[in-house]
């Protein structure tokens, strides 16, 4: 995966907590909403920030994160 700053260049926003950062392009997003299905306490487009990392557990996470058909979002794991 390309670097932290490489993602926010190329137009990517990042939403961090201390277990991992989820990065979303909006310009890929194509509102398929598996994201918001998977889990509406991370992923709640009516509040801002939309994602909030920090409101469940990494897995789960990385689950819907990888679910995206868009690739919109990306996850990367805290080392």
């Amino acid at each position: 995966m390309k670097s932290h700053e490489e993602l926010i260049a190329e137009g990517y926003k990042a939403y961090e907590s201390e277990k991992l950062t989820v990065y979303w392009k909006p310009s890929l997003c194509t509102h398929a909403t598996f994201c918001v299905r998977g889990d509406s306490e991370v992923f709640n487009v009516n509040r801002r920030p939309w994602v909030m990392p920090d409101d469940s557990k990494a897995d789960d996470i990385e689950r819907i994160v990888e679910s995206c058909p868009s690739k919109a979002l990306l996850v990367r794991r805290m080392q």
